[in-house]
């Protein structure tokens, strides 16, 4: 196995997917083909859209002004069914009241809870459960609706970082930082091996300058 970075674009970055909170960093829903391909040791890093909806704004960017929101690198991969039962802090609360909920562009439903409520943005929406399609029931969150469950369900693991460095698209750090070959894009979704001198670039440059965890400032 050759370990390598991932490189993709968010159209939304509102704490759910990636959600880097109580510790750890997980990807749980969207991207199905990275989850399901992706193994340990691998890093992940999410850049930004043309557009990208946060917790409570919007922000626009172009190829020269890409941005990178987050890098992660797996630590493991365990399958859906068993993250339900393991990351039990990731899971919504038991009571979801939309009603007490802010309104805001999201993936799947059209409302987002406030940035302070970190429990809300749990990405352990998905209960083992044979008697229901596709063998798991979806609990009620922000984010994701019923139209998102074939999908996310088909990445079939999810992702699970204890080293990350999430900025979060109001302080991702410009591409002209990390990166010097000035022509490069950065693609929709793509796997790069280790030893280009792209990846080694962008995880040098990371993890040398901030520490592992929720971050604003470097070291």
């Amino acid at each position: 196995m050759t370990e390598s970075l991932y490189c993709y674009k968010m159209t939304h970055d509102t704490g759910f997917a990636p959600n880097p909170y109580h510790g750890v960093l997980t990807l749980a829903t969207c991207k199905p083909k990275i989850r399901k391909n992706a193994q340990k040791e691998y890093w992940i890093s999410g850049w930004t859209s043309n557009k990208v909806q946060g917790k409570n704004d919007e922000f626009r960017f172009t190829d020269a002004t890409q941005a990178l929101i987050y890098l992660a690198k797996v630590s493991d991969n365990p399958k859906i069914k068993d993250y339900w039962k393991e990351y039990k802090k990731k899971r919504q609360p038991d009571q979801f009241d939309k009603d007490e909920k802010e309104g805001c562009k999201s993936c799947g439903n059209n409302i987002i809870p406030q940035a302070s409520d970190i429990e809300y943005f749990g990405d352990n929406i998905y209960e083992p459960d044979d008697s229901e399609p596709l063998g798991f029931k979806r609990h009620e969150n922000a984010h994701h609706g019923e139209e998102n469950k074939k999908r996310d369900l088909s990445g079939e693991r999810v992702l699970v970082c204890k080293e990350f460095y999430y900025f979060g698209v109001e302080h991702a750090i410009p591409k002209s930082d990390i990166v010097n070959d000035k022509n490069f894009v950065v693609p929709r979704c793509k796997k790069i091996q280790l030893d280009d001198p792209i990846a080694k670039q962008i995880i040098d440059f990371v993890t040398k300058n901030y520490s592992s965890g929720i971050n604003q400032k470097k070291k």
